[in-house]
């Protein structure tokens, strides 16, 4: 099993970048929901599959077919705002907004495919992202309403959606945000 793992790499040539961009593992989807207010439900079919990939840029991308991405997510450093649950061939993450105290929830559930089982599928594919951030046993209010109060930090400096528009208001917004995207996008 082949995933990637955060890794600190300078892209010095356009061939080192298009290998990076290569899916180190990838996954068939028998369905992946996003809840905004409601849970909205995509399924996959034999001729518009959906597949979930880790790519080698530490990149987690969710798509139907070959033109289609309905998720796409850095891993680096998403400890502070990502956190996942399995339970038997599903997954759920639990994705916290850097500009407030807003989650979103993302599940899917595999498909089995290459001798493998639904369930060691995730299993797999759990596995690979525990490198990037933290799966808990199970899913419990109490598990996740710890992740829930904390605020995203970028560098030293929290990013709180009151401190977000003062600093618009002024014209600072590009030093914090620049901070938070240096911690983020390229960590040390």
């Amino acid at each position: 099993m082949a995933c990637g793992g955060p890794r600190s790499r300078k892209v010095n040539s356009p061939q080192l970048f298009a290998r990076r961009m290569v899916s180190a593992r990838t996954w068939k989807l028998e369905r992946y929901a996003k809840q905004v207010k409601d849970w909205i439900h995509t399924i996959g079919t034999p001729s518009d599959p959906i597949t979930l990939s880790i790519l080698n840029d530490h990149k987690m991308v969710i798509a139907q077919g070959t033109s289609k991405i309905l998720e796409s997510l850095m891993l680096w450093e998403s400890a502070t705002w990502i956190k996942g649950v399995r339970k038997g061939s599903a997954v759920l993450l639990m994705i916290k907004s850097p500009l407030s105290d807003a989650i979103r929830k993302v599940r899917f559930k595999f498909l089995a495919d290459g001798g493998l089982t639904a369930e060691q599928q995730a299993i797999e594919c759990k596995t690979c992202l525990s490198a990037y951030f933290k799966f808990e046993k199970e899913y419990t209010k109490e598990a996740f309403s710890q992740f829930r109060q904390k605020p995203v930090q970028g560098g030293n400096k929290k990013l709180l959606l009151s401190d977000v528009s003062k600093l618009m208001i002024n014209g600072d917004i590009a030093e914090l945000l620049g901070d938070l995207y240096a911690a983020t996008v390229f960590p040390k």
